[in-house]
């Protein structure tokens, strides 16, 4: 026992004297913990090491060394090298934050009773590795350099519940992929995404990321997600469902945000809230791209408002519409889908359907537009099920479609294409526009700018159609032999 408590006074002197951190090395898992930090050691019957508030078995540590490394208090890294993984916490955090690591599978543990926020650094490669975060504190992730491969499972799953900071590293790559071997009879063993996070978060940070999904969701977020303005490029590269599925709200302020995948790109479900934001789509500045192949899907979708106020935004479906038999109805897609409604004051959008009864806009409520350039372009043909049929339409709306500004071009299918089609009125209120279509549009008599409409004209995409001041480029791919035609604008 003495011997202990001489070891115990040596370590103390020994990293008080130099201002060195003492490394108490429990496998993989390192508590760094700074001389300023280390107080009174105390041994206990010889078994047990006491620091900080802390208790060792010293049977489980591997050693205890002093060295002359500085870190940070709050913070939390992982090392990623193959198949193993290194793990250091701060010594302040001691006593609230533990870790497992089995290879190069991660799990850390926060207490209750953690009082501040943690800064969680992911860094180095695995191709059979994962981070799973379980606690009940806000929290920044910071991706430096990370290339992160889980055959089993999603690559990182956050349990939280609360405000997840996520940071990609400027100028680093990362990338995350997830996989599935087994599933339980039960599916317990299954997973949403090769990212998910339980809670709300918010992105920034100028590098790269890169996400797989093998198995379901690209990401997936219980909560909002916000992409900020000071953030690079992340990009979704393959999901068998969703791009980006989320609770709540989205909402994007800057970025460059690309998404390939065969379910919805971005699919934005309520959350029991009641917030104002609550399903609703934001796009306020930055780059999204989005491809979805499958069959009745949607580029955009959201269970609330869509509100479009700047960015550039190109959103493509080339799937089929379907008869849904659990609905008893047809499910079409869409490249921008809202139940609520659909409102545009700035920014630039171009939206495509190829499929079979798609739509460019498909919104349960009105769809207004003040600003900003909007082309939407579908060429499928009609999808018929039965004695039903649904067919693609260029924007349509269950409410009214009111044009009071901006740049608008819709080009709707030759066959049975509407360019404008609603349930109530659209309006000609400013807008600078040009409607092509197989079906004729007459806007309601108490519109605040004139009209003209056009019959049998010849539409080749990639020419340019003018009439009465209004000059639009076809986009390619676009064709109608016999098109009806309708423009407006301030100036007529």
């Amino acid at each position: 026992m003495r011997k202990a408590f001489i070891l115990g006074a040596t370590l103390l002197l020994s990293i008080a004297a130099n201002s060195q951190t003492l490394c108490v090395n429990k496998g993989d898992v390192t508590y760094a913990i700074a001389a300023s930090q280390a107080g009174e050691m105390l041994f206990s019957d010889g078994t047990t090491l006491t620091i900080n508030g802390k208790s060792y078995l010293l049977s489980d540590l591997t050693n205890i060394t002093i060295d002359e490394s500085n870190v940070s208090d709050n913070t939390v890294a992982v090392a990623y090298g193959g198949t193993s993984a290194k793990v250091v916490i701060s010594g302040n955090l001691a006593p609230y934050v533990t870790a497992e690591v089995t290879g190069a599978h991660v799990k850390v543990f926060a207490a209750p009773t953690l009082a501040q926020k943690v800064s969680y650094t992911l860094s180095g490669s695995s191709t059979d590795g994962s981070f799973y975060m379980e606690g009940s504190q806000g929290m920044e992730l910071v991706l430096n350099s990370l290339a992160l491969a889980n055959p089993d499972s999603a690559a990182i799953n956050i349990q939280n519940g609360k405000m997840i900071a996520i940071k990609l590293a400027d100028g680093t790559t990362n990338s995350l992929s997830d996989g599935l071997t087994h599933v339980s009879d039960d599916g317990s063993d299954g997973h949403n995404a090769a990212f998910y996070v339980d809670g709300h978060s918010s992105w920034s940070g100028k590098g790269s990321l890169t996400i797989t999904g093998n198995v379901k969701h690209g990401f997936s977020g219980d909560e909002y997600v916000l992409l900020t303005p000071d953030l690079g490029t992340i990009t979704v590269s393959q999901a068998p469902s969703d791009g980006f599925h989320i609770n709540q709200y989205f909402k994007q302020q800057g970025g460059t945000l690309s998404i390939t995948c065969v379910g919805d790109g971005i699919d934005v479900g309520k959350k029991k809230t009641d917030k104002e934001e609550n399903g609703k789509l934001f796009i306020e500045d930055g780059t999204l791209t989005i491809v979805t192949t499958g069959n009745a899907t949607k580029a955009l979708k959201c269970e609330s408002d869509m509100l479009v106020s700047g960015g550039f935004v190109t959103a493509t479906t080339t799937g089929s519409a379907i008869y849904d038999s659990s609905e008893a109805d047809i499910s079409s897609n869409a490249a921008a889908k809202c139940d609520g409604s659909f409102t545009m004051s700035g920014g630039t959008m171009n939206l495509t359907s190829t499929g079979d009864g798609g739509k460019g806009i498909n919104s349960t409520g009105a769809v207004t537009i003040s600003g900003g350039t909007l082309t939407v372009v579908t060429t499928g043909n009609v999808f018929a099920y039965g004695a039903d049929d649904t067919k693609p339409q260029g924007i349509k709306s269950d409410s009214n479609i009111i044009l009071s500004g901006g740049t608008v071009l819709s080009c709707a299918s030759s066959d049975s294409g509407n360019p404008f089609k609603t349930d109530l009125s659209v309006y000609t209120n400013g807008a600078t526009l040009m409607g092509v279509g197989n079906k004729a549009v007459t806007p309601v008599s108490t519109s605040t700018c004139k009209y003209k409409k056009y019959s049998n004209v010849k539409v080749n995409g990639g020419n340019t159609l003018s009439y009465d001041g209004v000059s639009f480029t076809i986009p390619v791919g676009y064709n109608n032999s016999s098109a009806k035609v309708i423009v407006s604008s301030p100036s007529m």
